[in-house]
């Protein structure tokens, strides 16, 4: 029961944010440059400690904007990595800190969504104000904890360009 509270509460998060007066809404997007700068340095940091790994950004919104792969990197990696980006953007959330709600047989069983990838390695990308602008995932770094580091230095490199 408690799962299927927080699974309720992370979905209804946004729902504040959200005005039933205003016929239109101002929203920030991530540039499109800052998003390769993120991808590419993500995929960078993995290469460096020695996996041949994807990278992907999702606008807040979890439509693509940039995705990149080693040139070695597996099949998977890719769509994984976008995946685990939609997840962290659709959230507002790392993607690790998902996989509780799991569990089956569960009201709230996170795995009844389409799309969704509750695996360490996507996190959201969020303004220096607090506005969601989207999200970065990783896959084929290792495990997720490492492409979780990978994409925090993804995150790191355009730290200073974000509002």
């Amino acid at each position: 029961m408690r799962r299927a509270l927080m699974f309720l509460a992370i979905l209804l998060l946004p729902v504040p944010a959200i005005s039933q007066s205003a016929a239109t809404h101002v929203v920030e997007v991530l540039d499109m440059h800052l998003a390769m700068r993120a991808a590419l340095r993500a995929v960078e940091v993995c290469n460096e400690a020695g996996f041949q790994a994807g990278a992907s950004v999702v606008d807040r919104f979890g439509v693509e904007q940039v995705t990149l792969r080693s040139n070695m990197g597996g099949a998977h990696v890719a769509e994984t990595a976008r995946r685990k980006a939609w997840t962290a953007a659709s959230f507002n959330l790392p993607s690790s800190d998902l996989g509780p709600l799991t569990d089956e047989g569960g009201e709230g069983n996170l795995a009844a969504i389409p799309g969704a990838l509750p695996l360490g390695g996507g996190l959201p990308i969020v303004s220096r104000s607090g506005m969601l602008l989207g999200g970065i995932g990783v896959a084929g770094g290792g495990g997720g904890e490492n492409e979780a580091k990978c994409a925090k230095a993804g995150l790191d490199a355009i730290a200073d360009q974000l509002k």
